[in-house]
């Protein structure tokens, strides 16, 4: 399946299907592409979605939505390959929303989700370098780019991602997530969440966002590499990414 320039793949049904590879790295290598896949959930997937997700060949599917979320309906690949790891994530109180008008607001509802989710978050980072060997593997929440935005960001800087290329690796999640919000205004399911009373700033991803977690990640730990380091990974883990996600420079 052929990507479009950013990396977005054609899964009717879903607006954030992406590949995560072709970024740089700061020694000058890039990621592999068609290994480490990132999405929003297959609630909407068509037949001919799922033909196209089939034509892809996963490895694994880490979901990362709540219970409630991931039950809903049939997964993008089946229960044997599929790995259910909800992350806590920020239940919004829509009475009384936090701010998230500013890109800073974002990077702060991230931190607090990362610090009640370090062991899960190591864990989901254990079975991509668990996996990610043997082929693709797809990570994927609600809308594929919060919880998801914040596992690829580690993914990324565990094998020498920029920041700026990471930033702009989340930042492609705006358009399409913007999308689905007018998408689930228009048609909605019944048993889709109220996102008429939801902050339409919750719907965004602007790259400053990113770009601010990282920054705060860095006066913290030192280095993008640290803060990786940081979470209760397994101690093979960083390289077994490295092994498979990096292009292997030339000789």
């Amino acid at each position: 399946m052929t990507a479009a320039p950013d990396g977005h793949l054609h899964i009717d049904g879903c607006v954030n299907f992406r590949d995560a590879g072709g970024w740089p790295t700061g020694d000058g290598r890039r990621v592999r592409d068609g290994l480490l896949l990132r999405s929003d959930d297959p609630i909407r997937v068509t037949d001919a979605g799922r033909a196209a997700v089939a034509s892809l060949g996963l490895e694994a599917v880490i979901d990362l939505r709540q219970h409630a979320q991931f039950v809903r309906r049939p997964g993008f690949v089946d229960p044997d390959r599929t790995f259910h790891r909800p992350l806590v994530d920020r239940v919004i109180d829509l009475d009384d929303p936090p701010p998230l008008a500013e890109p800073a607001d974002m990077a702060a509802m991230y931190e607090e989700m990362i610090s009640r989710s370090e062991p899960q978050i190591a864990e989901v980072l254990d079975l991509v370098a668990d996996h990610v060997g043997r082929g693709p593997v797809l990570v994927h929440c609600a809308y594929g780019k919060d919880r998801t935005g914040v596992v690829v960001a580690l993914v990324h800087a565990a094998i020498g991602v920029t920041p700026a290329a990471i930033a702009a690796d989340y930042g492609r999640s705006h358009r399409p997530t913007q999308r689905r919000y007018r998408w689930m205004l228009d048609e909605p399911l019944h048993d889709d969440p109220p996102v008429h009373r939801a902050p339409a700033d919750l719907f965004t991803a602007p790259t400053v966002a990113m770009q601010v977690l990282l920054a705060r990640a860095v006066a913290r730990h030192g280095s993008t590499d640290a803060w990786v380091r940081s979470f209760p990974i397994a101690s093979t883990t960083v390289d077994r990414l490295r092994d498979a996600l990096l292009e292997h420079p030339a000789r």
